[in-house]
């Protein structure tokens, strides 16, 4: 999906939270009302948006006035240009809160990224070779670390799902992001997905870092490098697998397409995970 990010920093007025909160103009309340508006927005956004955040700072004790909270926004959708229009309606939702608790606002774009842009000439050759090459093939030991990891989840499916070879779909759409999507708009461009932990895994947590980690995912890997390489060897050998796979990414893109970052022209944040720096 496409997805843009951004912090928003609300500025207050510090003071005693007991003998003088009159004094004191909260950033934290300004975040909440910012988060309370937002919620009354879902409804009215369409039902392909998924808008996450999370606060990184809220102040330092309950008995002073924050001076400083920070909270940081996704938007998603598969059309950018949706993602864009509820940005600015958040963004809105912002001043709107800062207004209402006599506090200031400040917004910081962090990221943002394409979806991904389908090629179905390069998927069913990658598929074609996905099959040649067969599902990961773990050993009794890896089985039994899939199955023991598998009893911490909370939504387990059997083991056997993740050797089960899924049949070609075009243009199915996931519901995660990555800057691939970018790469995607610019160049053809395809891609796999690969068990390298048990089904019913989710993604950003301990049970998928622990299986990656081990031989139960570096199997998934290797199997996805022999894919990759072959479907690399396939377009080597024939120049027009190449030009079919230009020709419908021409077609996607649309006439007279031109790339701009969703992120604009700031370099990267490297530091986004910093907390309350102002």
């Amino acid at each position: 999906m496409a997805n843009v990010s951004g912090m928003f920093r609300f500025h207050g007025v510090s003071a005693h939270a007991a003998s003088n909160p009159h004094l004191g103009r909260s950033a934290l309340d300004g975040l909440e009302v910012m988060d309370v508006a937002v919620n009354a927005m879902r409804e009215h956004i369409p039902e392909t948006v998924r808008i996450h955040n999370i606060i990184t700072v809220g102040g330092k004790a309950p008995n002073v006035v924050p001076d400083f909270a920070e909270t940081y926004y996704y938007v998603r959708d598969w059309d950018p240009a949706i993602v864009g229009q509820v940005l600015a309606r958040v963004r809105k939702a912002a001043e709107g809160a800062a207004m209402a608790t006599e506090t200031r606002v400040e917004f910081e774009l962090m990221n943002g990224v394409f979806g991904l842009l389908p090629n179905d000439t390069l998927g069913k050759l990658m598929d074609a070779n996905l099959h040649e090459a067969g599902p990961p093939r773990w050993t009794e030991t890896d089985r039994a670390f899939g199955e023991r990891l598998g009893t911490t989840l909370a939504a387990r499916r059997p083991l056997e799902e993740g050797q089960q070879l899924s049949a070609y779909s075009s243009g199915e759409r996931g519901a995660g992001s990555t800057d691939v999507g970018d790469v995607s708009w610019v160049v053809p461009t395809v891609g796999l997905r690969v068990a390298t932990y048990p089904p019913g895994t989710s993604a950003h947590s301990w049970q998928a870092t622990a299986a990656a980690g081990a031989s139960f995912g570096v199997k998934g890997a290797i199997v996805a490098a022999k894919v990759i390489a072959m479907t690399g060897a396939d377009l080597l050998r024939d120049p027009e697998l190449l030009k079919a796979a230009r020709a419908e990414f021409e077609r996607r893109r649309g006439e007279g397409f031109v790339y701009r970052s969703l992120a604009g022209d700031r370099q990267p944040p490297l530091d986004y995970r910093r907390a309350g720096s102002e």
